[in-house]
């Protein structure tokens, strides 16, 4: 895969030393661990306290439809710019990463932040969360690592979707929406999320997560679904194509 994503899919004009600006903030963490996951640790994700001390990683995933795209939920932040999209995902609390190691412990936080987002629960089915390995897709994608974001790709279906609310109903914490493109699924939503949608471009998709990411879940998506297509054609044909 070449290495011109980022200028050639020009998300807000950011070139390499924009990015490496956006990135500086992020913590850098050790790999160690990244090829040893524990043994136990996809029963154990269930039921794993949480903490609350933050490792320096976070971890988001690539959520796809098989029919109706990439899974993106809505929020609405005044320093974002008010409403605005995201990829599912949060902080990587340090117990994860101290007891399970780099790879499993993300899987584990992305795994949890999945349902604690949208109620699509897959904490006890790890084997659902593919992660992705960032390292092996040229110096963008290092960048990514090395800022400590961490990667995941879920495929869902129908089958997925979210219809019991649940015993945390009963404190507001959540509640069942459709999504803003009108398909028949639902999700579970946290407070933080005033709605969801669907897409199916990539690039559409990564557009639309600029705003919230500043730019670097946007080229995570396009780098992970060019690596996926081999030599990325696909994706530019989509974007002459919009």
């Amino acid at each position: 895969m070449g290495n011109h994503c980022c200028r050639c899919f020009g998300f807000g004009g950011k070139d390499s030393n924009d990015l490496e600006e956006t990135l500086i903030a992020s913590t850098n963490t050790s790999d160690a661990g990244m090829d040893a996951p524990s043994p136990g640790a996809t029963a154990a994700a269930a039921t794993l306290p949480r903490k609350g001390a933050r490792s320096g990683l976070r971890a988001f995933l690539i959520v796809r439809h098989c029919d109706h795209g990439y899974l993106l939920l809505e929020a609405c932040k005044k320093r974002k710019g008010g409403r605005h999209f995201q990829l599912p995902g949060g902080h990587v609390d340090a117990h994860e990463l101290e007891q399970y190691g780099d790879a499993e412990g993300s899987r584990i936080a992305a795994a949890r932040e999945l349902h604690e987002e949208t109620g699509i629960d897959f904490r006890d089915r790890l084997y659902r969360l593919n992660a992705v390995d960032l390292l092996s897709m040229g110096p963008e994608a290092c960048k990514l690592h090395q800022a400590g974001r961490r990667y995941v790709k879920v495929d869902i279906s129908n089958a997925d979707s979210v219809d019991d609310l649940s015993l945390e109903a009963a404190a507001g914490s959540v509640r069942l929406a459709t999504p803003l493109t009108m398909q028949d699924f639902r999700l579970c939503l946290s407070r933080e999320h005033t709605g969801f949608r669907f897409e199916k471009s990539a690039h559409k998709a990564a557009e639309l997560v600029e705003q919230h990411s500043g730019g670097t879940s946007s080229l995570a998506l396009m780098l992970i679904q060019e690596g996926a297509g081999g030599s990325g054609g696909g994706m530019r044909d989509e974007r002459r194509h919009d």
